[in-house]
């Protein structure tokens, strides 16, 4: 059942395209790091766990590679806490145990042990593998759908791997394997959800999902710069989000409990009120995963702010405006005065009056309200400083 083979490895044609240089990793998502320090945490408690479970069958560090149905190959390290985050090192790393595998061939156990007077030094260098381990072992089996090849590394001094090792390891490879896929979710998980945050802070609407009983599961900056003004929503004394003006809290908690609670969608409007008189719109609407169920459903309110005019310079090139045109309409819908924009832009009311006609033409409207009505319904909602506004536009 096993062989034993003397490798002499290069780096020479070895590939490692398939893996990243974290624990974990997804072939087929281009997915940046996570820099959640909980995962890191939990990363280091796992590798540590197993680490030292192994060690009780002399085994110093062991690469896995679990290969999915659906072509997905993950790769877990233990005892290689010297390469983290060191993209080139675990790359050449995993170069290496892809030359080893490929020299294990199909067979389910194989022992060797690394020639060290034949191995590359630069592979040596890169690797550290030859410098550590002599024995190692390697192992390939089926777990339900997933390809299962494990790499097991010794010191000199403890010897070569026996086949009541092989044995012992075969039964723990599929364990380990799912500790391995379950981690490579999580980091997924984490890397997706820290993307999300991202997108959802570049919004300039204030959006925050609430639970029944109001408490905020996630806001986007917006969101916690609004909360932050306590102008129209303030936190209450359970940590709920509710309006600041009292008496429009009792109608928008029982909407938000609805629309977190209801087996039909939710979508309720309410006018949150200033003590300056300012105003705002505030949606409050069913929000629920894609798996469906009850446990994943919740209330999103969105809070809209201030239409928007001062549009990105982008906006208004794929428009047709020359840049002279897009800077006169700029002061013109911020003074909404024909002859302060032509002061504006250093130009007589009369060349003013004729760029006006020329922009109006060329977005087709007739009226000054339709005008800024257009651009306000064009502009994204984006926080402020993600894109240039035609009024930073100097060139007439």
């Amino acid at each position: 059942m096993s062989s034993d083979i003397e490798l002499a490895l290069h780096y020479d044609g070895a590939s490692s395209g398939s893996f990243y240089a974290d624990d974990i990793n997804d072939a087929h998502e281009h997915l940046p790091p996570a820099n959640d320090p909980a995962d890191s945490q939990f990363g280091a408690r796992t590798r540590k766990i197993w680490h030292d479970y192994l060690s009780q069958f002399g085994v110093n560090s062991a690469i896995l590679t679990v290969t999915a149905g659906n072509a997905q190959r993950h790769a877990f390290l233990i005892g290689f806490d010297h390469v983290r985050g060191m993209k080139n090192e675990t790359e050449n790393l995993l170069a290496l145990v892809d030359a080893v595998l490929a020299r294990s061939g199909e067979q389910p156990v194989h022992h060797f042990q690394f020639s060290r007077t034949d191995l590359a030094p630069s592979a040596a260098q890169a690797s550290d593998l030859s410098g550590q381990f002599d024995w190692g072992i390697s192992i390939r089996m089926k777990h339900g759908c997933d390809v299962i090849r494990a790499l097991f590394f010794r010191r000199e001094d403890e010897g070569r791997f026996t086949e009541r090792d092989a044995m012992s390891l075969q039964l723990v490879a599929p364990i380990l394997a799912e500790s391995a896929t379950r981690i490579a979710q999580l980091a997924r998980q984490s890397r997706r959800s820290a993307m999300l945050e991202a997108m959802f802070d570049r919004v300039s609407m204030s959006m925050a999902l609430l639970s029944a009983d109001g408490q905020p599961l996630f806001m986007n900056s917006a969101a916690s710069a609004l909360l932050a003004e306590r102008r129209w929503l303030i936190r209450g004394a359970d940590g709920s989000i509710v309006p600041a003006n009292s008496s429009q809290a009792k109608g928008m908690r029982e909407a938000i409990r609805r629309a977190a609670t209801a087996h039909f969608p939710v979508e309720e409007v309410f006018r949150l009120d200033c003590r300056d008189g300012d105003w705002r719109l505030a949606y409050v609407v069913s929000a629920k995963s894609r798996a469906g169920g009850d446990v994943a459903r919740c209330a999103m309110v969105i809070v809209m702010g201030p239409g928007k005019v001062d549009a990105p310079s982008s906006l208004l090139e794929a428009l047709g405006l020359l840049p002279s045109e897009q800077r006169f309409l700029g002061y013109f819908l911020k003074s909404s005065s024909l002859g302060n924009a032509a002061e504006g832009c250093g130009l007589s009311e009369e060349t003013a009056r004729t760029y006006l006609k020329r922009v109006r033409a060329k977005l087709g409207v007739h009226r000054q309200m339709e005008l800024a009505g257009l651009i306000s319904g064009l502009v994204l909602p984006l926080r402020q400083g993600d894109a240039p506004s035609i009024g930073d536009r100097r060139d007439v």
